[in-house]
């Protein structure tokens, strides 16, 4: 199948750090509450400590100012997205959300997507490494509390876990042969912050596959990074280059980008219709001005792009 999707953990323990960071401002400051994050990577006594306003400053004293506000709107936007897919009316409604290199995402824990759907079934996809540390911290949280929501999804196998070498393993048929998928079903799809990390002809192997297993109608959600965020270092700003620098600190460097136009080309090539192609800029308003934390321009780390593509 190729090298599809080859993910490491210091990206995704990453990402959970901003998401713990994001759910410790007070509930009318903050874009969503991830109350499972601070489990997902060590050292979150840290931020605990720090609060969200120090360790902001750090960050922009180290020149990446923006940068997890960047990936807090990423994070609501395909909350949203997911959400909306989930909520549809009539035969558009998604039946199951299906997580693409889920890291330490925790959506299935902490979205209603069972409100009026008690059959939804949201399965995660990601290499068996990573997966095992993610169920053993999911475990600890469900056994420090008692059992609760994690427990309920876990047991009743509302929430599913794919484990999946994306280097030998096919993940067409394991999906299919899961007992949890649904095949040919309206569903909402994931792939977020990993296009970067991989060729394009694995991401386009990635989506021809997804598109051939779930229904007409479904939502797949895509975010990329702008070509331009690939340039030679000396001509991107501090903040870009430092973020592409700790990526490939991490083993994760940066190979694929596109522009807008070309994004669109390649993903109608595949057979998808484009619905929306946003950037951070254009929630900057919709999102952080509504919690009093709007950014100066100059502050808005534009370097992903947030894709909504819909299967005919």
């Amino acid at each position: 199948m190729g090298n599809i999707l080859t993910r490491k953990d210091g990206t995704a323990q990453g990402i959970a750090k901003v998401r713990h960071w994001e759910s410790l401002f007070p509930p009318e400051q903050r874009l969503y509450h991830d109350p499972f994050a601070y489990a997902m990577y060590p050292g979150s006594f840290v931020q605990i400590w720090m609060g969200p306003a120090l360790i902001d400053k750090i960050y922009r004293w180290m020149g990446m100012g923006g940068f997890s506000d960047m990936i807090s709107i990423r994070t609501r936007w395909l909350d949203d997205q997911i959400l909306a897919a989930v909520e549809k009316e009539g035969e558009n409604r998604a039946v199951q959300l299906v997580i693409l290199g889920a890291g330490y995402d925790t959506r299935g824990f902490r979205l209603d997507l069972w409100k009026d759907n008690h059959d939804f079934v949201a399965i995660e996809v990601d290499q068996p490494d990573v997966q095992q540390r993610k169920v053993a911290n999911l475990r600890w949280l469900a056994e420090k509390d008692g059992g609760g929501v994690i427990a309920d999804r876990m047991e009743s196998k509302q929430v599913q876990f794919l484990p999946v070498d994306f280097n030998t393993d096919d993940l067409q048929g394991k999906l299919q042969s899961m007992e949890g998928f649904q095949p040919n079903q309206c569903s909402v799809v994931t792939m977020e912050g990993v296009t970067q990390y991989i060729p394009k002809e694995s991401t386009a192997d990635t989506l021809t596959r997804v598109k051939s297993i779930v229904g007409s109608g479904s939502t797949v959600l895509v975010t990329y990074v702008d070509s331009k965020c690939l340039a030679e270092p000396s001509e991107l700003s501090p903040a870009f280059r430092m973020v592409r620098s700790m990526a490939a600190k991490v083993g994760e460097p940066w190979i694929s980008g596109w522009t807008k136009e070309g994004f669109r080309s390649f993903i109608e090539d595949l057979g998808y219709e484009v619905v929306s192609d946003t950037a951070p800029e254009d929630y900057n308003a919709t999102y952080l001005r509504s919690v009093g934390r709007e950014l100066d321009e100059e502050d808005i780390l534009s370097m992903e792009r947030f894709v909504v593509a819909r299967i005919p």
